[in-house]
């Protein structure tokens, strides 16, 4: 019965580092988790969501109310592109600002609906 018990440690010791070891691989070399981000959104065209700075609580805000607004779209791309992207010369996808380029895999991006609004955000009216 020791034996048993014995053998039975090891290969559950061995599966918890085999578990641990192909985590670290996924996600810290590898790098293969999605990170979502905000992009700039034209609301003349695209169902953007919007965000309005509070002169109250952020000293940055600008003086006028209109420019106080901002538009954006949320962008959910793959971390390794991104580190892949930004470690070549030619930037394709995340030159200025993270872009989803023609057939990328698991790239898109998220417009303003009712159903995905986050507390504290609102839909910009679509102007025609």
């Amino acid at each position: 019965m020791e034996k048993a018990n014995k053998i039975f440690y090891i290969i559950l010791s061995l599966l918890i580092v085999g578990s641990i070891g192909i985590t670290f691989l996924k996600i810290v070399i590898l790098k293969n988790y999605q990170i979502i981000d905000q992009v700039s959104c034209d609301p003349k065209i695209e169902k953007c969501f919007m965000s309005e700075c509070d002169p109250a609580s952020d000293d940055t805000c600008p003086v006028d109310p209109a420019q106080r607004i901002s538009y954006y779209k949320k962008i959910s791309k793959n971390a390794g592109v991104i580190y892949a992207c930004g470690n070549t010369a030619e930037k394709i996808g995340c030159e200025g600002e993270l872009s989803c380029t023609v057939g990328e895999q698991k790239c898109s991006y998220m417009y303003c609906d009712q159903n995905n609004l986050e507390d504290g955000e609102k839909c910009a009216e679509q102007s025609q």
